[in-house]
């Protein structure tokens, strides 16, 4: 048994005369910090020397006693094996195979806003489509069947559904399944409020701007009171810890992000997200009026400055910046596969029945079925499906400018559906990399001189 041969080290830093490295699994996404020694032991089980002349090794070279230097080894093979570094094999393979953990459904095309950014609605799009409340409820009892635990329900204006009280009834009634509402907030009166909260549902609210100017400017006039209004509503009705924010960076608040965590705090929010403007939808034709002048360096800056306020607990908020695939550690409830991108656990469907793998690509060349043709089992397990697994597993390896990558196992060429949105192909990466390149130097520069104490993602 010995280390597996797939690891590299991060340049090393000084440690009040030794030095630290961090060590990287050149296969998965782990790795850990070591001191000289540390890497002696490491380098020295890859080359399969035998554990009791390591310890004899440790034993004459810093006079410590032989059962010090084997329980030390011992510990450290301990933690190896756990992270999967030593092993007997070939180290496992980040595969994506198909499932239905969550399942995302646009039930309706009809909204009371007409907001510019929109990626959902178009033009082009004149006749309204909705799912039907029984091939809704007929999805919901699919995913439970496959042991789904995760449902969406987005539009348009979801609650302009004239089945969607229903359709929440139904799907609250299986403990196992968090559903979640996306909506503008307008139509959420006390009585709305109270149905949501009484069924357990967690709701993002949109909120483009901290202020009536900002927010009404993009939404409409008398859209910003409204939201407000609707998460008072929320929170008297018991629904509040279940509630967070959704904010899209364009041109009119790009200077008022921080204006919106700070009005998020100051509403008792738990949590707001960030989202980068997407070129699709009705933001095709409102292009110039809502990104000009945003530039990439405008949302780097952000990201950087949301980094430091949140590592530092300067926000009782929880902040998600929308920046896919910087994280230096996988959260406890990632897939065994080692992905942390969702595409091939979720299915997304339009309000015209056709599934997708992702909302970010909801094109023809990635539709993998229809819920009126298909049942969610027929989908999910689909060659369509399968090859878009076998996309997103093969992209780190594929995209040549990745396949050389220190960072590759961390960011895993990022996020697919954004470099489809910021280039047109998913075999490359998104217009983000660079900044992620610099982010993940800069966060292990700060680790290896211990200048933080813990790992954050966002």
């Amino acid at each position: 048994m010995g280390v597996s041969e797939s690891f590299y080290t991060y340049p090393s830093h000084s440690e009040g005369g030794g030095k630290r490295w961090v060590v990287f699994h050149k296969e998965n996404p782990e790795w850990f910090v070591v001191n000289s020694t540390g890497l002696e032991i490491i380098n020295a089980l890859n080359r399969c020397e035998d554990e009791k002349d390591i310890c004899a090794g440790l034993t004459n070279r810093y006079g410590i006693s032989y059962e010090s230097a084997a329980r030390d080894i011992s510990c450290f093979s301990s933690r190896l094996c756990q992270m999967g570094f030593y092993s007997m094999g070939e180290s496992p393979c980040m595969q994506r195979m198909p499932s239905a953990n969550s399942l995302y459904l646009h039930i309706t095309d009809r909204c009371n806003l007409a907001c510019p950014h929109c990626y959902f609605s178009s033009p082009e799009k004149t006749h309204k489509q909705e799912l039907p409340t029984g091939l809704v409820i007929s999805m919901i009892d699919q995913l439970a069947e496959y042991g789904g635990k995760s449902l969406t329900l987005s539009g348009g204006e979801p609650l302009l559904h004239p089945g969607i009280k229903e359709i929440i009834r139904h799907s609250s009634k299986n403990k196992k399944i968090t559903v979640s509402v996306l909506s503008n907030g307008t139509l959420i009166d006390r009585e709305c409020a109270g149905f949501l909260a009484g069924h357990g549902v967690y709701i993002q609210l949109s909120m483009d701007g901290s202020n009536i100017a900002v927010h009404d400017s993009i939404r409409g006039e008398g859209v910003f009171l409204k939201v407000v209004t609707a998460i008072h509503n929320l929170q008297e009705a018991g629904g509040g810890e279940r509630l967070n924010l959704s904010a899209t960076v364009m041109r009119q608040n790009i200077g008022d992000l921080f204006g919106i965590i700070e009005k998020g705090e100051a509403l008792g929010v738990p949590k707001v997200r960030f989202l980068p403007l997407r070129r699709f939808g009705t933001a095709c034709t409102q292009w110039n009026g809502i990104s000009s002048g945003l530039e990439l360096g405008n949302l780097e800056h952000f990201y950087k400055d949301a980094a430091r306020l949140k590592a530092e607990g300067g926000s009782s908020i929880e902040i998600s910046c929308g920046l896919s695939g910087f994280l230096l550690k996988l959260p406890e409830d990632a897939p065994p596969d080692g992905l942390w991108c969702p595409v091939g656990r979720r299915v997304v469907v339009d309000s015209n029945g056709d599934a997708y793998p992702c909302v970010l690509m909801m094109r023809d060349g990635f539709r993998i079925g229809n819920i009126y043709k298909q049942r969610l089992s027929g989908i999910v397990e689909s060659e369509e499906m399968k090859r878009i697994c076998q996309a997103l597993s093969d992209r780190r390896d594929k995209i040549e400018k990745c396949s050389r990558c220190e960072w590759r196992n961390l960011c895993q060429a990022g996020c697919m559906g954004q470099a489809l949105d910021h280039k047109g192909t998913i075999w490359d990466t998104d217009d983000f990399c660079g900044y992620r390149k610099r982010a993940y130097k800069d966060a292990f520069d700060r680790i290896l001189n211990q200048e933080i104490q813990s790992v954050f993602d966002f």
